[in-house]
């Protein structure tokens, strides 16, 4: 083991503060049931070294609900990115590290191919039983490894991985190869799956583990023992209310579809203290409404019925709604900051089977021209109230990663450069509406795949590119489609264009970079240039240009090191070749979010990166929002 690596499982133990001498305290209700005799008392709940949470803004008081609300029936993001995100390691408030949570530390080799997982003495599940590698063993082998279990393809980082429990306290994975971002991936918001599943519990439903589970499972009108397993033990199920918990609340009323509120209370053995040596939580309970439509969530934000939340009501629309209604709803909007780094990212698919097109997509001027020709300051106004500033496919100005070059070339207002750039890719001649003509002696049209179901605004901007661009004598077909035939043709690479948002903006850049080179298959501008790197094996796979072999090659050294510095420095090239690229059109970087707290809640995040790989507001600690009394 190097000196790096070994510096690297130090910098995770002294992350957070070390637990002083002064005497654990516990929560009200908690002491009644010591003084009882229903409950050990705190010391014997807690391991023998807890996690210390240093509060965002100051020690809190016991008691009190969190309400907030569910979008229907199967809005599990909103439980996996408050209750649910506790890690074995977590991401730091700001995104900028890794840090010990679950885990005590972990140690790494060499190549990052193997992670030893040390787990805390003492730590107990919500019913008092030993949390131990085992379980951790349980779930990556018995659950997340087998082909049949339906929560397999969710954890690719495990895919393949090798989980032997030491001893209790020590787990050990072997990965098929080396990936240096393996613990960035494991404190996302996938990194909580094994950590579901109790051994003793969650074993009852597996074949191996129980040779009636199959038979059981069919009796009570499932598919088998998969089907059982997943729907008693996994992160997207919130039904038994019996399964024991690592969370700092346990589920009482199920997420079902039936109930009209799930429900949690406060786990007594939940492994975290503040830096006063209070136990957290300090909220007794968790109420989440299922409610029926956004209107409706926004109906109970602004009559005062929800604590803390940002999920779907907190629209650029809806601002000056909640603005306006602060004072009668006893509420405040609270900041945050947009993980992504564009509104509007335009893909032109430069592995089109239209050969005419492909030759077009794959002209560096053309690209430029089309960017240029774009009033970038005019769809902010209309479009995003002004909000935002135009902005290539690039990280965003907080981030670590940010490239000014990356940022703003080609971002400036400019349909005269861009018409002789066009000239002078020889695209001079025109027909009777005064179109440009191709090489092929056809008018230069392509359609761009358009849908509102992630944001309302996509049809919007499309319809003002086909405006730009109809100056430039470039026809634009707008498609309006659902989702599901928007990825269907993606996925058969029968797009020529397509619109979404920009993934990518801070913490998640260097996990999800597909607009910064074609690495995955959202990577819909070169899908099959992606896939000689996700999947080279493909029949499609095309060998790309030597510029993205180049950003591919960078990218797996970057994957073979647990460096984080030497990471960075690699990262860094590959932005500085897709400045050379420029592969992707970006319109406007986002403004910040918000998000809606009532006046009484305290330790309430500011400017806390907003992601679902970074699964807001998880990282932050929940367990530390509290309600001010008096």
């Amino acid at each position: 083991m190097t000196a790096r690596t070994v510096l690297l499982g130090a910098l995770l133990v002294l992350g957070p503060a070390v637990a002083g001498s002064e005497p654990f305290k516990e929560a009200p209700e908690l002491a009644a049931l010591v003084a009882e005799g229903k409950l050990p008392p705190v010391d014997e709940r807690l391991p023998t070294q807890p996690l210390v949470v240093s509060p965002l803004s100051e020690i809190g008081t016991y008691g009190g609900t969190w309400r907030s609300a569910l979008k229907g029936a199967s809005d599990t993001g909103w439980l996996r990115r408050t209750v649910a995100y506790d890690p074995l390691v977590a991401y730091s408030f700001d995104w900028d590290d890794v840090v010990p949570n679950v885990a005590l530390s972990v140690d790494v080799n060499d190549d990052a191919s193997e992670f030893v997982f040390h787990l805390r003495e003492g730590h107990k599940w919500s019913d008092g039983t030993p949390f131990t590698a085992h379980d951790l063993e349980f779930a990556i082998t018995d659950a997340i490894q087998i082909p049949e279990y339906f929560g397999a393809s969710r954890n690719t980082h495990l895919l393949g991985a090798k989980a032997t429990a030491v001893d209790d306290l020590t787990l050990k994975i072997e990965l098929p190869e080396p990936n240096g971002l393996f613990l960035k991936q494991m404190a996302s918001v996938s990194g909580m799956w094994p950590l579901m599943y109790q051994e003793e519990y969650c074993s009852q439903f597996h074949i191996k583990y129980n040779p009636d589970a199959d038979a059981e499972a069919k009796s009570a009108g499932l598919t088998g023992w998969p089907e059982a397993l997943y729907l008693a033990c996994d992160l997207d199920n919130w039904r038994d209310t019996e399964r024991p918990t690592l969370l700092a609340w346990k589920l009482t009323s199920p997420y079902d579809g039936l109930s009209q509120q799930v429900t949690f209370e406060r786990n007594p053995y939940y492994f975290k203290v503040d830096s006063a040596s209070n136990q957290l939580p300090y909220l007794d309970s968790l109420q989440m409404r299922q409610s029926s439509s956004v209107d409706d969530m926004v109906l109970q934000a602004l009559n005062g019925d929800i604590d803390f939340m940002d999920r779907h009501i907190a629209t650029t629309a809806n601002k000056p709604l909640f603005i306006d209604g602060q004072a009668k709803g006893d509420y405040r909007l609270f900041p945050t900051v947009q993980a992504n780094m564009n509104t509007s990212i335009i893909q032109l698919n430069q592995n089109s089977e239209n050969p005419a097109l492909n030759a077009l997509f794959n002209e560096h001027d053309f690209r430029v021209a089309l960017s240029l020709a774009i009033d970038r300051q005019e769809i902010i106004d209309v479009l995003f109230v002004g909000q935002g500033e135009p902005w290539q496919a690039s990280p965003r100005p907080e981030s670590r990663w940010h490239n000014e070059r990356l940022a703003k070339q080609h971002t400036e207002f400019d349909p005269d450069r861009a018409n002789a750039l066009l000239d002078g890719l020889g695209l001079t001649g025109r027909d009777a509406e005064g179109f440009r003509l191709g090489p092929d002696g056809k008018r230069i049209a392509f359609r761009l795949d358009v849908t509102s179901d992630v944001q309302p605004t996509f049809p919007d901007v499309a319809e003002m590119l086909a405006i730009y661009w109809r100056a430039l004598g470039i026809q634009l077909d707008v498609r309006k489609s659902e989702r599901s035939f928007v990825y269907e043709t993606m996925r058969a690479n029968r797009h020529d264009a397509h619109i979404w948002q920009g993934d990518g903006g801070l913490g998640d850049a260097i996990l999800d970079p597909r607009y910064y080179f074609p690495a995955n298959v959202e990577s819909v501008y070169a899908l099959l240039w992606a896939k000689s790197l996700y999947d080279p094996g493909a029949a499609d796979a095309l060998e790309p240009p030597p510029a993205v072999r180049r950003q591919q090659d960078l990218y797996r050294e970057l994957q073979r090191s647990a460096d984080p510095v030497l990471q960075d420095q690699l990262f860094a090239e590959i932005l500085e070749i897709a400045a050379d690229e420029f592969r992707v059109i970006g319109i406007s970087l986002p403004p910040n979010g918000y998000g809606i707290a009532r006046n009484d809640m305290g330790n309430v995040p500011e400017l806390q990166p907003h992601s679902w790989i970074y699964p807001t507001p998880g990282p932050m600690g929940v367990a530390q929002l509290f309600h001010k009394r008096g």
